[in-house]
């Protein structure tokens, strides 16, 4: 039997394509820096160290060090000794918009709308379930959520709202109580990586978000879930629609 993904059928051929090489260090620096990228770390953050690393990520202490030594060697962290020591991530690893910019135009657009169409199936799938497992309690977390927090009058940031936006996304899958569900979310918002930036620089942008967080929210309290999957694949649509539009003109 030809295994040729061009002479086998469409499921055939994705059984053969190809698998994740890498080893368990390259996985751990992975990991850090899309979260780095991503802003769940930020600029000045202390990482856990070598023998917490290892234990939550379940790894080695030898595997945790020489991620670390790796990361330093590439200025993502930088370690210090004593009392208050540790690895901290480098001051100057704050998201950056000309970087998710560059990174968005190395992407072709089928790329940009294979990675929203995942980003969406996953964000809906939790929502649908978060709408039949929510408590009155979760709401009011949700709700939280719906804008960066901030007194009143001041000008949240890009990088705040994209921020919250992405707690309130892991949040629904917190809400569906479902590991599974939430560990995928994390690991495409990951992905997504600083991408997802570029849109919370267009004001219009932020309130059409926070207005759609906002629908979801109603929905997943009224146990609607039907309203909850919609709304939710409308908020991941948009994301997705405004970085083609964006990639578009950049090519011009």
């Amino acid at each position: 039997m030809s295994l040729s993904p061009l002479g086998a059928s469409r499921s055939l051929a994705a059984v053969f394509t190809p698998i994740k090489s890498g080893g368990l260090v390259d996985e751990v620096c992975r990991r850090i820096e899309l979260a780095v990228e991503s802003g769940l770390l930020t600029s000045g953050q202390r990482l856990p160290n070598e023998v917490e690393l290892a234990g939550a990520l379940g790894v080695s202490a030898v595997t945790a060090r020489e991620a670390l030594s790796q990361l330093r060697g590439q200025g993502l962290i930088r370690t210090t000794r004593g009392r208050s020591g540790g690895s901290f991530v480098t001051e100057n690893s704050f998201p950056s918009a000309d970087r998710a910019k560059e990174k968005l135009l190395g992407l072709t657009r089928l790329q940009i709308t294979d990675l929203g169409l995942h980003f969406q199936a996953i964000a809906v799938a939790c929502a649908g379930v978060a709408a039949k497992r929510s408590s009155d309690g979760d709401i009011d977390t949700l709700r939280s959520y719906i804008r960066p927090p901030g007194a009143p009058g001041e000008t949240a940031t890009a990088f705040s709202w994209r921020l919250t936006a992405a707690e309130f996304l892991l949040e629904i899958a917190a809400v569906a109580r479902s590991a599974r569900l939430a560990r995928e979310l994390l690991h495409l918002q990951a992905d997504v990586g600083t991408l997802t930036l570029l849109p919370f620089e267009d004001g219009a942008f932020c309130e059409k978000t926070a207005a759609l967080s906002t629908a979801i929210t109603d929905a997943i309290e009224a146990h609607d879930c039907a309203a909850a999957e919609e709304r939710t694949k409308d908020l991941i649509s948009a994301t997705t629609n405004w970085l083609l539009a964006e990639h578009a003109a950049g090519q011009h």
